[in-house]
């Protein structure tokens, strides 16, 4: 038996990563595969890929039109979706050779798993590696998600039933979306995650991604998610952020106060007073002020 597995790949502007992301799909041992790609209306030449591996790949479908960000354009190829597993990929990510047919093993062995996730892998620009994604087991449960997000997201696969019971990703959310939905999934189903031992996709960090782009709206919305889901706020998510933007200005004090003041407004609103309090300590002391 071979089931339809879907992979929805959100793209904007990733000429220069998505024609290896697309090989990465398509060049796996398990052939029953579709790849469902909604690009947000590119200016390079991302449609121009596109076409060319369409008009030779019957398996790949595509669209690039304006959308609300990525968690729009997962969602939209989520619904178009016709297989029974469901993958997703970014566009300047990469699959392992093995990663579709070991996860639909996986699920074959345990007809009970909705969701499976496995190893992830950092590599860089070129696609060299940096260093394993910190992944954690499902038996850490919702407690592992206090230290942010331990499921690196391009290994996770899910039945459409999965997708059914959780709905669809948080479209209000621009960077954490996957952190919430595997929260909900958790929550959803705790007893019905697997798990992989084996490094199933690389990620690929380069300084247009979204985790080094965005990142005060990363730690933000890290901050909201972990106050909504958890009970409580993990400051981890603020400090984190502090620390790096102190590295990225260096000695320019004046900046660096007026940016963390800046975050600081903005973290209050999730932060309890006695946790804002110990990162302004924390930060005047690094500063020296």
């Amino acid at each position: 038996m071979t089931p339809l597995v879907s992979i929805a790949m959100p793209s904007f502007n990733q000429a220069q990563y998505i024609e290896a992301a697309i090989e990465s799909v398509f060049g796996q041992s398990y052939a029953n595969i579709e790849l469902i790609v909604s690009d947000g209306g590119s200016t390079d030449d991302t449609p121009d890929i596109l076409a060319r591996i369409g008009s030779k790949e019957p398996r790949l479908r595509w669209v690039s039109e304006p959308d609300d960000g990525p968690a729009d354009a997962i969602s939209k190829s989520f619904s178009k979706a016709r297989g029974e597993i469901i993958g997703w990929l970014n566009s300047d990510d990469l699959y392992a050779s093995e990663a579709v047919a070991s996860m639909v093993s996986g699920f074959q062995d345990h007809p009970d798993w909705l969701m499976c996730y496995g190893r992830g892998e950092h590599v860089d620009e070129t696609g060299q590696s940096i260093a394993l994604y910190p992944t954690q087991t499902p038996d850490v449960g919702l407690k592992g998600f206090e230290g942010g997000s331990f499921i690196c997201q391009p290994t996770v696969f899910l039945k459409v039933s999965a997708l059914t019971l959780l709905g669809n990703l948080d479209r209000r959310l621009k960077t954490a979306f996957d952190y919430d939905y595997w929260i909900r999934a958790f929550r959803a189903f705790p007893n019905r995650i697997g798990f992989l031992e084996q490094v199933v996709a690389k990620s690929r960090l380069h300084s247009d991604c979204i985790t080094q782009t965005m990142r005060a709206t990363v730690a933000l919305e890290g901050l909201a998610l972990s106050q909504r889901h958890l009970g409580r706020a993990q400051p981890h998510w603020a400090a984190t952020y502090l620390e790096e933007l102190e590295e990225e200005i260096g000695d320019d004090q004046a900046a660096l106060a007026r940016e963390t003041g800046a975050f600081l407004e903005q973290a209050a609103a999730y932060l309890t007073p006695s946790d804002l309090q110990q990162i302004r300590w924390a930060t005047q002391q690094a500063s020296g002020s």
